[in-house]
């Protein structure tokens, strides 16, 4: 996911230099490869579980790394971008982007596991420093600037598949590693020699004790929507991630290139461009349960599935019905805590990146202890029935106020 939860807060920074639409074209580029990054995990599992003979349980752990990483990455940012500005953070990013690839694939599996953490720790630290960045370049509408910027993130998601399919055949995997590191380095040389604006000074931050946490949780919204994000993230974590595995399981399929992940991020990029349009005429609450609804069927569909064309529907339906879900989430975050939001929502992003490493990898465990990958993707289609009650619960009301 490109969203993070510094780049919804405001910031003060100082105004884009005159290069702005060169520094617009190379975040977007970066975005692409960062997109690429973040999904590969699903459509190179299968090449995983061949070349270290794993279980389902060892190749979910991946997952874990990768999201765990990320979590402590974008709390880093927070501290690292006052202190040292856009360029170098970004560039700090690329950096664990071109370590974690450049050894991606070399010895034990358990080596590959730390080096998926040290990208997700580079994914941690760009993704928000390039979405706060865009929040600051010059633009007639700085939402859909930057809703376009993280299009572009989509986009490399969709292409993630067929890259993988096109090249690992003629290169291997090691060599689709090093593609992806020596991209990252030369990222990492643009944006240092951008030196974007610094980042001005703000006063510090005020700190906030366990009796004002404990105060807003009380909230009856707090706890369904702090699970919701946990869920959320999860959910299409694990559904992007484990599809191109069933994919390569069912029987008779003998295809190269598995293009299930492209079907459910190829939705959820047009389910996010659709939302905004839907919400002109349909209110949150109705888009965000027929949304679960329609991601709970496809779920369904994707679990039951034995053919690749009823796979391929499942996902793009679970990838439709979850494409607006987190953006609501945020706007929910935001109008139940209002000026607090930026604070307490730390919590909230940190429970989401908790939820991106510990559902996936719940489905590795019971597909390794059943046998069967099937019963595993029953999690996330119980899951996104389940978030439908919680939505219910979590919705702001009007008179809704802080502590």
């Amino acid at each position: 996911m490109a969203l993070s939860p510094i780049a919804t807060a405001p910031s003060s920074v100082a105004s884009a230099p005159t290069s702005s639409r060169k520094e617009w074209a190379l975040l977007h580029l970066s975005f692409v490869l960062i997109g690429v990054a973040t999904t590969l995990l699903g459509p190179v599992l299968p090449s995983f579980l061949h070349r270290w003979s794993l279980s389902d349980a060892q190749a979910g752990f991946f997952f874990t790394s990768q999201y765990f990483f990320s979590t402590l990455g974008v709390i880093v940012t927070s501290f690292l971008l006052p202190r040292f500005g856009f360029s170098k953070v970004i560039g700090a990013g690329f950096l664990a982007f071109f370590l974690g690839f450049a050894f991606l694939g070399l010895g034990p599996w358990f080596i590959s596991v730390a080096m998926v953490g040290i990208y997700g720790f580079g994914y941690g630290l760009a993704n928000p420093a390039i979405n706060l960045r865009g929040t600051q370049l010059p633009s007639k509408n700085t939402a859909g600037a930057v809703t376009l910027l993280n299009f572009s993130w989509s986009i490399g998601s969709v292409l993630c598949p067929f890259l993988v399919g096109a090249l690992i055949p003629l290169i291997k995997l090691r060599g689709f590693a090093l593609l992806m590191a020596l991209g990252s380095l030369f990222l990492m040389a643009l944006h240092l020699f951008m030196r974007s604006a610094q980042v001005t000074a703000s006063p510090a931050r005020a700190t906030h004790p366990l009796s004002d946490w404990l105060a807003h949780m009380r909230l009856p919204q707090a706890v369904p929507l702090l699970a919701l994000f946990f869920l959320y993230v999860g959910t299409e974590v694990a559904l992007g991630g484990w599809v191109a595995t069933y994919e390569k399981r069912l029987p008779g399929m003998t295809a190269v290139t598995l293009i299930a992940p492209s079907f459910f991020y190829g939705a959820l990029l047009l389910g996010r461009g659709l939302a905004p349009i839907a919400l002109n005429y349909v209110s949150q609450i109705v888009i965000s349960v027929g949304g679960l609804l329609l991601a709970t069927i496809g779920a369904t569909a994707i679990a039951f599935s034995n053919s690749p064309h009823i796979l391929y529907l499942g996902a793009a339906m679970a990838g439709m019905g979850l494409a607006p879900q987190y953006p609501i989430f945020i706007t929910w975050l935001a109008a139940i805590f209002k000026q607090d939001s930026p604070w307490i929502g730390a919590l909230f992003f940190g429970a989401g990146g908790i939820g991106g490493g510990a559902i996936p990898w719940l489905v590795g465990i019971v597909s390794a202890t059943t046998n069967s990958l099937r019963l595993g993707l029953f999690i996330p289609l119980a899951v996104s029935f389940l978030m439908v009650f919680l939505v219910l619960r979590a919705r702001p009301v009007p008179d809704s106020v802080t502590i």
